[in-house]
């Protein structure tokens, strides 16, 4: 961390040869009485601005917790398991899904999307929190914005665009939780990864499957090896049935389908 007076291109550049990565901070940042913790968060609203990877950042600012959910083959439960993840998790914390997938029919027709919830932040001229009131719905305990009907109303949507819009949601709303239902766009995918505490990439079984999953890691700068050290878990897929109802209003018969067992098997892993 080098305060304003002290920076110098050259050394920069040298620090970057070498590995070292220097974060050139505003002499109003940098006071030696200041506790260390605020250097701190000044650090990670730094990488966050500039996209660049700090495990823990997002939860070390804001104390949330951010889950994606992926398939890097447009697996067709993708949607299932992101939203029964979601209204499982809403039972213990306060939760929010935000969908950003290719429409997949689950949700009725409304006017109001994560599109408009992206419109509003460029505009800044409303408070995140009264946007969020605004556009979520509710099934049973969780709160959820509807996905766009058509693709191309994200196709201008930035990796640094989904990191500021993430981190407003974060600073101004009071979600203990955010799940992210994503698509296959690498540079949008290394993004949201580098913010989420966990990433779920659902995998199916065989030699095109493995290839799109090998794809993904390329895609997010991991190795092989390197997956089980990440905060990616890739789950394989089961052949599961669509038992569970892409009628939203059939809340009980998602939390009691096979899917549900499913992700409950999966947390209960993780509890362990």
């Amino acid at each position: 961390m080098v305060g304003e007076s002290f920076w110098e291109d050259k050394e920069a550049a040298r620090a970057k040869e070498e590995g070292i990565l220097l974060v050139r901070l505003g002499e109003a940042h940098i006071c030696p009485y200041q506790p260390a913790d605020n250097l701190l968060k000044e650090v990670y609203t730094y990488a966050a601005r500039h996209q660049l990877y700090l495990p823990g950042a997002f939860q070390t600012l804001y104390e949330r917790e951010v889950v994606g959910v992926c398939s890097p083959h447009g697996h067709d439960l993708q949607t299932g398991f992101a939203l029964v993840y979601s209204l499982i998790r809403a039972e213990k914390k306060r939760t929010l899904y935000l969908d950003f997938s290719y429409y997949s029919g689950f949700f009725g027709q409304d006017s109001r999307d994560v599109g408009d919830l992206v419109y509003e932040m460029h505009k800044e001229s409303v408070p995140m929190h009264t946007v969020l009131t605004t556009l979520a719905q509710t099934l049973g305990r969780l709160d959820y914005i509807l996905p766009v009907r058509a693709q191309m109303d994200l196709d201008d949507l930035t990796g640094e665009d989904f990191t500021e819009l993430l981190r407003r949601v974060l600073q101004e709303s009071e979600y203990e939780l955010v799940v992210l239902n994503l698509p296959v766009r690498p540079s949008f995918l290394r993004a949201v990864y580098n913010c989420c505490n966990c990433m779920y990439s659902l995998q199916r079984e065989g030699t095109l499957y493995d290839k799109a999953q090998t794809r993904l890691l390329e895609d997010l700068g991991l190795e092989s090896g390197q997956k089980e050290l990440s905060n990616l878990k890739i789950v394989p897929m089961p052949a599961i049935s669509r038992s569970f109802s892409m009628d939203v209003s059939m809340y009980e018969t998602m939390l009691f389908s096979e899917m549900a067992a499913f992700v409950r098997g999966i947390l209960g892993e993780e509890d362990t």
